[in-house]
């Protein structure tokens, strides 16, 4: 059920990446002063105090205001920045022995992040409109297990958008998907005119958020060439950018490629990552632009990007970090069960990974597989869900997981090499 429904919400946000019914709508310039939002000055950030016990319901009418502190989950203004919270792991070693790991920020990082969480937004209204602590726990599990880990090498940036919600196996009845789409337009409009001073940046999404920052980067910045320089790459993973076949960019973007190098910037990481004991099947909807998007400006004949991420982290062995979550807010999701001597936010397994982008049956995606040298005593953590993966959804709920510490690797080279 759940897998069916988070579909349904994909192929109509893929909608939202490759239509142009919203053509009147822009980015927001008029979004609130930012009276005592001096974040960059020399003297710091004055920090906002967040109270978010008003917020219960914001509306679906009108443009939501981004100077508003509470419409952020993570900026370096406001407290508490949920970016900052903690995000220690307890790494098993092959030996089967433990070590906490523990999590350390930036301090004074030269780039920033703007992170767009996924759907999170379950069996409830049509839009989100909870920004209260209440509604802010399910986007934490997304933002904790994806986006937050990015402050080791960038300054955080998140806003709360009023997305899409799912009940049953379709969007719940006057879902408005243009309305989640100008909120993140808003919220990028509102951090490049008061907080970015110039600064480089990197987009980061998942799932319905891949699919936000593609339908931006569409309208806001591939035709922009100054933002473009600005933007060191945008991680577009769980959502469906495409090129033509073959080729490394003329597809949902026309002057943004797919990212191919180390090091590489102005292009797009993108993937969705199956198990290769469980590929994509006919009904699948990752890897291959399919017929829900036909329209004038699709080519059903594209290539879905698929990016590699270790190869880009200059790794060419297993991946160097997978992080999975301890503790869950949204019981759609299940409960991890405890694991004896893990009392951190996080496990964190090293080495026992491996990726591969492959093309099959006309699908383009990330092949993962299980490779623990033979004196290796882990289990590796379930990781894979069945129910998912009989639907064609392999492994998306962890396509950040699996290989992140590659993931923030590859980012960093990137920021290096575009200074």
């Amino acid at each position: 059920m759940l897998a069916r429904s988070m579909m349904c919400l994909l192929v109509a946000s893929q909608v939202i990446a490759c239509s142009d019914d919203d053509a009147g709508a822009r980015p927001g310039r008029d979004a609130g002063s930012d009276a005592g939002h001096d974040a960059g000055n020399d003297a710091g950030p004055t920090i906002h105090a967040i109270d978010r016990s008003a917020l219960a319901d914001v509306g679906t009418k009108g443009r939501l205001d981004y100077a508003t502190p509470e419409h952020w989950v993570c900026r370096p203004d406001i407290e508490p920045n949920e970016c900052e919270r903690d995000l220690d792991a307890t790494e098993v070693k092959a030996d089967g022995t433990m070590e906490v790991v523990k999590h350390v920020r930036a301090s004074d990082p030269s780039f920033d992040c703007f992170y767009v969480y996924p759907t999170v937004w379950l069996n409830k209204t049509a839009q989100m409109t909870d920004f209260s602590d209440e509604g802010v726990k399910f986007v934490l599990d997304a933002l904790l297990s994806q986006g937050a880990r990015f402050n080791r090498v960038c300054r955080m940036f998140a806003p709360l958008y009023r997305q899409s919600g799912l009940a049953g196996t379709t969007l719940v009845a006057g879902a408005d998907r243009q309305l989640a789409l100008q909120d993140v337009r808003d919220a990028f409009a509102h951090y490049l005119e008061h907080d970015n001073k110039g600064r480089k940046f990197v987009l980061l999404g998942h799932s319905q958020g891949s699919f936000m920052l593609s339908s931006l980067i569409q309208r806001d910045i591939d035709s922009v060439p100054e933002l473009r320089k600005r933007m060191i790459s945008a991680l577009l993973i769980g959502g469906q950018p495409y090129t033509q076949p073959g080729e490394l960019m003329g597809g949902s973007f026309k002057n943004i490629p797919s990212c191919r190098e180390k090091g590489e910037t102005g292009c797009v990481i993108a993937y969705n990552s199956f198990a290769v004991e469980a590929p994509p099947g006919a009904s699948s909807l990752f890897g291959k632009v399919g017929t829900e998007l036909a329209n004038e400006e699709v080519d059903l004949d594209g290539q879905v990007m698929c990016v590699e991420p270790g190869a880009i982290a200059g790794n060419a062995g297993r991946y160097a970090g997978s992080y999975f979550a301890m503790q869950l807010a949204n019981p759609t999701f299940g409960t991890p069960p405890p694991i004896p001597g893990v009392d951190t936010p996080f496990l964190l397994i090293r080495d026992i990974l491996r990726g591969e982008c492959v093309r099959k049956e006309g699908r383009s995606y990330l092949e993962v597989s299980y490779e623990p040298e033979r004196d290796d005593v882990r289990s590796m953590p379930n990781y894979r869900n069945p129910l998912l993966e009989s639907l064609g959804f392999g492994l998306h709920l962890v396509d950040y997981n699996i290989a992140l510490d590659d993931l923030i690797e590859a980012v960093r080279l990137q920021a290096a090499a575009s200074e």
